[in-house]
Order: structure tokens, then sequence, then C-alpha cells
């Protein structure tokens, strides 16, 4: 009907002067993907929703009921490369700046790169910050965001919607105070995390090894004396954390087994 096509166009047109990649994620949270469907005779009466002809005339192309969020991916691919779409900043200035520009980053990866993030087109907020992506964003962090950006620690595992929130928190000159520990060295893309070091020994995991539910890893006898003495949040993200209920109270030396624990959470009084 009319008054659907209307409610669309309100909702999902873009701004004149908005990005595309950064349109096309605010549609994706504007529930395109889930709640707005068409067939081709519909989506050809949309009009200027990109402001973009070459969008434009793609939208309506596919026959068939479709989402909007898969006419409008099918219709940038054809139209555009990642390179003709992505404008890499020199600067981002605010955390807001920063937040936007990670999602810029991160679905041109979706739509054009060669990485797992291709298996997130109906899901961004799940996409994985990759090691390019994290160049590229730290690189054109100002001056003032530098020395925080730098104690966040770069693992495979890393998820764009955790960098965006601890981004947000950001301040001039102070790191976040849920901050990772920061790698210099360039990681290995495809490397098992168990390649790590426990970052509280700084040594070899090895096959003694103890996972928190936050992914992150350490020998077990390492965690075991964090958890019980120091603090009940892991070391590095400060997720509240408990060791597994199977963790013996002293370790076998020959003991390979790979132990899982379960978030902790606070009681509220």
């Amino acid at each position: 009907s009319q008054y659907k096509l209307q409610e669309i166009r309100q909702r999902f047109t873009r701004s004149p002067d908005q990005s595309v990649l950064l349109w096309l994620y605010q549609c994706w949270c504007a529930g395109a993907n889930a709640y707005v469907f068409l067939d081709s005779c519909e989506a050809k009466q949309l009009g200027s929703l990109s402001c973009d002809v070459a969008i434009d005339r793609g939208i309506g192309k596919r026959t068939g009921t479709l989402s909007l969020w898969m006419r409008l991916v099918s219709s940038v691919r054809e139209a555009y490369t990642a390179e003709e779409l992505l404008v890499y900043r020199d600067r981002w200035n605010t955390p807001l700046e920063g937040v936007l520009y990670l999602a810029e980053l991160t679905m041109a990866d979706i739509l054009f790169g060669n990485t797992r993030n291709r298996w997130y087109l109906h899901d961004p907020n799940g996409a994985y910050c990759t090691w390019h992506m994290w160049q590229e964003f730290t690189k054109r962090a100002p001056s003032l965001y530098a020395k925080a950006l730098a104690s966040i620690r770069w693992r495979r595992n890393l998820k764009v919607h955790k960098v965006q929130a601890r981004v947000c928190r950001l301040t001039p000159f102070s790191p976040p105070q849920d901050s990772l520990s920061y790698v210099e060295t360039q990681p290995k893309e495809y490397a098992a995390s168990s390649d790590d070091p426990c970052t509280i020994c700084h040594e070899e995991l090895g096959r003694s090894s103890c996972e928190l539910e936050c992914g992150h890893e350490f020998h077990r006898e390492c965690i075991r004396t964090w958890l019980q003495e120091r603090s009940s949040t892991c070391p590095i993200c400060r997720d509240y954390a408990a060791l597994p209920a199977g963790v013996p109270a002293r370790p076998a030396w020959n003991n390979s087994k790979h132990y899982k624990a379960k978030p902790w959470k606070r009681s509220v009084f």
C-alpha cells in the first residue's frame, strides 16, 4: 500500500551527507532485515531511497518478495566496490565519530571482504574486528585518545560491538576501566588463542589452561590465584567470572583437560 511505502521512505531514506555504508548499517539497525519485505513492484515505487541513482535503480531489480535489507545490499554491491564506497578518514575526533567509522569499516568488510565477517551479513553487530580493521581504526585515532586505545589488546575473537562500547567510554589520556592488554606486534590472523601467553605470568599457556566465559585464557593456577586472592573479574576485560566447579584445588602436572568458566553475577540489593 502507499501508506506502507511512505513509512518505509520516512524510516530508511538516506541523508545527502551520509555515507552509503553508514546508511546501510543504520537501515539494518532500523529493521530492514527483519521487518520490511517487498516484492519487485513495491520496491520500484520507493523512489530515491538512497539518494543515489545507481543504487535506487537496482533496489527493484530482483524478483520475488525479499527483505528491504537484501534489496539494498544487492543493489549496493552491484553499483559500487569497497574502494569506491569506503572513504578513509584522516582522523576521527570524538568517541562517537570513532564508533561510526568502525561501523563503516565493518560494513565494508561484510559486503566486500574475504574474511569470516562475510557470514555476518544478517547480523553486522556480531562481526569481528579484523586485524586490518583494527589497524585502520587505531591509526586514525586522535592523539588525545591514542594512549587510551593503546591499552586495548587485539585478539582474533574481538567483536566490533565490544570495541565500540569501550570507545564510547574513552576519555583523553585515560584508558577505559575495563581495558584490555595491548600487544604491539602484529598477531597471526588465524593463530589459535592458546598461542598467546598467559597475561598474568606472561609465560606460554601450553595445555594447562582455563578459558573464562569472556573468552580469555590463563593458566589454571594463575587465574585461580587471581580470582580467589585479588579480584573476581577477568584481568583483561574486567568481566565478572568465577572458576568452574570442576577445577581441582591443585592441578595435576600431567592434567591437560581444558576448563571453561561460567559468568559470575553480582547480587542485587
